[in-house]
């Protein structure tokens, strides 16, 4: 299937421009990469590579603690990567996540695996129950971590949209803010709006087509659960994405306006991904909206 070469090639490319623009760096030499459970004082940073937070081999997590963290100061930054639900990896926001680090970013960073979609396996709302595990195991650890409750999602194409999905349906309050690259917010129109290869992984996914499912459409699309509570978004797209076309990011921002949501609004004369001309200029926008809202004031 072409799309999916397509994709994938977008969405790597992306994130490693996302982590050019903001230094060219190399893995931290400092860390302490112990066992997540003897963690290091909290003086000293700590790294936690495939730390399982269920039972499949898919539900892990990348740890990311800085030094000098404290449960009342250090805020969380939570990356879920694309892949239209059924491919994709961690690994595309390491770079990113490293160039965060060598800056001295105050956050701590967990980026998180999920399950992908295969055919008549992981079908919605696998990777939705996964985001929530995922953020119950680092709730259930924060105290162990020495990190504070107030997190920012952040993810891209897919990645996004369950970002979106958990902060506007499941959010228990310690989700302050979402960053979302390149999402899709309302799968049932999805459907009628982009290629014919989207269509053919969505019903993958989804276990049938929304005339089918039509109450698993609902579910899934973060549109359906917006209200005037809904915490602040940063939605950004490509005025020429096939994928993900953007009637979707305008109509979601037209129901976060008439909701009272606060919201800002980036787009670039781009298809699915990040043109590279504009990579410092995304970058400096997600850095800001993560460093206004993060701590949820």
């Amino acid at each position: 299937m072409a799309i999916s070469f397509s994709l994938k090639a977008n969405l790597s490319a992306w994130c490693l421009l996302l982590g050019m623009a903001v230094a060219t760096v190399s893995c931290s030499k400092n860390d302490n990469i112990n066992e997540v459970n003897n963690p290091p004082a909290t003086d000293t940073a700590a790294t936690y590579l495939n730390q399982a937070y269920g039972t499949d081999a898919q539900q892990t997590m990348d740890i990311y603690l800085p030094p000098g963290r404290s449960q009342a100061a250090t805020h969380c930054l939570i990356f879920i990567h694309g892949g239209a639900w059924t491919f994709g990896d961690k690994s595309e926001f390491t770079a990113t996540i490293d160039s965060l680090r060598r800056l001295n970013t105050p956050y701590a960073c967990f980026n998180i695996n999920y399950r992908l979609a295969e055919a008549g396996k992981n079908q919605y709302p696998a990777a939705e129950n996964d985001v929530q595990s995922a953020l119950d195991y680092i709730s259930k650890n924060r105290e162990r971590f020495g990190v504070s409750a107030s997190w920012i999602l952040l993810g891209t194409s897919a990645g996004a949209h369950l970002s979106v999905l958990q902060a506007y349906k499941h959010n228990n309050g310690n989700i302050k803010g979402v960053v979302s690259l390149y999402g899709v917010y309302d799968l049932t129109t999805l459907f009628d709006q982009t290629e014919t290869a989207v269509q053919v992984i969505l019903t993958n996914v989804m276990g049938g087509i929304p005339a089918v499912k039509p109450q698993a459409y609902h579910d899934a699309s973060p549109i359906n659960y917006v209200t005037p509570q809904s915490v602040p978004v940063l939605v950004m797209y490509g005025t020429q994405d096939p994928i993900a076309p953007p009637a979707q990011a305008t109509a979601f921002i037209e129901k976060l306006k008439a909701q009272g949501v606060t919201y800002e609004q980036v787009s670039y004369p781009s298809e699915h991904g990040i043109p590279p001309a504009y990579a410092a200029d995304a970058w400096s926008k997600v850095l800001a909206f993560i460093n206004k809202y993060s701590t949820g004031k």
